[in-house]
């Protein structure tokens, strides 16, 4: 953890590396120290840089609207930062990125371009961050030229790739797009909660963990009831801690009448010392089985859990689980976490905690090595991260 912390630090005051290489992939991010953050570039960039001397990533943290400046001496997009790079990651933003790489292709007509996709904007909801940033008609036209103008497209759901790929061809039966699209896996660095995290449980106890923003306001508030029938029922037996979200929005308390014990988010080098403190027997992620939560969710938390071995409830949704297809769902019921169709199955999962806690302690085994699967220094999964970072090395 503290050589990872050190490198962050380093990004942070000085992104270009001294480090000479072959090829160098430089990602812009508005923010670091978030889950999309850490997983999508700072840890693929820690572990590349460190192991692939022909190799090279760049970490750039955008503060305003990117533009390319003609003075080397300001921290934008500099010539001396084009020169240097062969392939540029664009966030996901909704204004028009054309403009940029025609001055980009201008300096360095070779260089090639990525745009990261975080979640459906053709469902965006009210409720997630900057939705007015890429809700409606305008917006949507603008993320597709956006789509047009890169050469890939880089999200971390393959039901997203699928959905925009048939958009796509629905509103533009007559045009090809020429830009190939891939799913991004996330994958853990064990070491760096190794030594942060033992789990010691209560086991007199059930504390339930969530893990939730203000966006995820109505997927909590859909399991509220499940909660406060469980905490009524079980009483000082049971405790609910919900990390990142107090219940408020828009001058509203979804959570008043639930009883929980509310933790504010830390940087990602106190994450695993808070869940330490809280030391949950259960992990619950809640989700409303809806279109855009079906294309745009993530799994970081369930092989973060899994590999501390804390047992994982999860929505039977994308990319928990593929649809009718239990072989291939990444949770499956039983073996190595638990999948809820219903509220029911909620609460069902939840008692099983006290009335058959054997069956949750039977799939931690499985679970931890479902985690381990994901361990980022794994030769099959550092060839998956080339091939998205660094698409036409050596061709």
């Amino acid at each position: 953890m503290k050589n990872f912390l050190n490198y962050i630090k380093a990004i942070s005051a000085n992104p270009i590396l001294p480090k000479k290489a072959e090829y160098t992939t430089t990602i812009l991010m508005p923010e670091l120290d978030t889950t999309e953050g850490i997983y999508r570039s700072l840890l693929p960039s820690y572990i590349i840089n460190g192991s692939v001397k022909e190799l090279r990533m760049l970490i750039i943290g955008l503060t305003a609207k990117m533009n390319i400046s003609n003075n080397d001496k300001d921290f934008v997009i500099t010539q001396k930062l084009i020169r240097e790079t062969d392939h540029f990651v664009f966030p996901f933003v909704s204004y028009p990125l054309a403009p940029i790489i025609k001055q980009i292709k201008n300096i360095k007509p070779t260089v090639k371009f990525s745009y990261y996709i975080d979640a459906n904007f053709y469902l965006m909801p009210e409720a997630y961050p900057f939705a007015k940033q890429y809700r409606g008609v305008k917006m949507i036209e603008s993320i597709e030229a956006n789509i047009e103008a890169v050469d890939w497209v880089i999200v971390t759901n393959d039901a997203l790739v699928n959905y925009i790929i048939e958009k796509l061809k629905e509103r533009h039966p007559d045009k090809k797009f020429g830009t190939y699209f891939y799913c991004q896996k996330l994958y853990i660095l064990p070491e760096l909660m190794k030594t942060e995290y033992t789990n010691t449980v209560d086991k007199n106890k059930i504390k339930v963990l969530i893990i939730a923003d203000e966006y995820h306001f109505s997927d909590v508030n859909a399991i509220k009831g499940i909660l406060k029938d469980f905490k009524v029922k079980y009483k000082e037996k049971a405790e609910i801690h919900i990390i990142g979200f107090d219940g408020r929005r828009n001058d509203k308390n979804y959570l008043s009448d639930l009883e929980f014990q509310y933790h504010p988010r830390v940087p990602y080098s106190k994450y695993f010392e808070l869940i330490k403190h809280i030391s949950p027997n259960v992990l619950v992620i809640p989700g409303n089985k809806t279109n855009f939560n079906n294309t745009s969710k993530n799994y970081v938390k369930y092989l973060e859990c899994s590999y501390l071995n804390i047992p994982v409830i999860a929505p039977d949704i994308t990319p928990y689980c593929v649809p009718n297809n239990n072989k291939d769902s990444l949770i499956k019921t039983n073996e190595n976490g638990f999948l809820c169709a219903t509220k029911e199955d909620y609460m069902f999962q939840l008692e099983t905690m006290f009335t058959e806690p054997a069956k949750y302690e039977g799939t931690l085994g499985l679970a931890y090595a479902t985690a381990v699967e994901f361990n980022i220094t794994d030769p099959k999964n550092m060839e998956k991260l080339k091939s998205i970072y660094f698409p036409n090395y050596g061709k």
